[in-house]
């Protein structure tokens, strides 16, 4: 009986350290995200000078600016999944509705990270 409750306990613990992540490695998954889709547009350090920046009418965020500051995760949330004028922002930030609730935060987290002067960029 012990053989099988110490086995249950290390199943246990084996599952909940897959789940149970640190806070910063939402960060850190967000990065694939935000490379995958985003840094086209607001640029690898969250700046707004992506590659495609200079094909839009409405420049993209600066994310060291403090422009994040103001707003709630929520928002930003919205404003991913269903585009800038879901929350009266520029019709040229598109929607991403096929992004999960999981990477939805972990990109938010990251883009939070670039706006604090992390990812390896130089603060503001």
């Amino acid at each position: 009986m012990q053989i099988r409750t110490r086995w249950f306990q290390a199943g246990l613990v084996a599952v909940l350290a897959l789940f149970a992540a640190p806070a910063g490695n939402a960060a850190g998954a967000g990065q694939a995200v935000y490379e995958r889709e985003c840094a086209q547009c607001h640029g690898a350090g969250g700046k707004g000078d992506g590659e495609e920046a200079q094909y839009l009418t409405t420049l993209p965020k600066d994310f060291r600016s403090g422009a994040l500051d103001k707003r709630s995760d929520e928002f930003l949330a919205a404003v991913v999944a269903k585009g800038g004028p879901a929350k009266g922002l520029s019709d040229s930030m598109p929607a991403f509705p096929k992004l999960s609730k999981a990477e939805l935060d972990a990109v938010i987290a990251y883009v939070r990270q670039l706006g604090r002067g992390g990812a390896g960029q130089p603060a503001k």
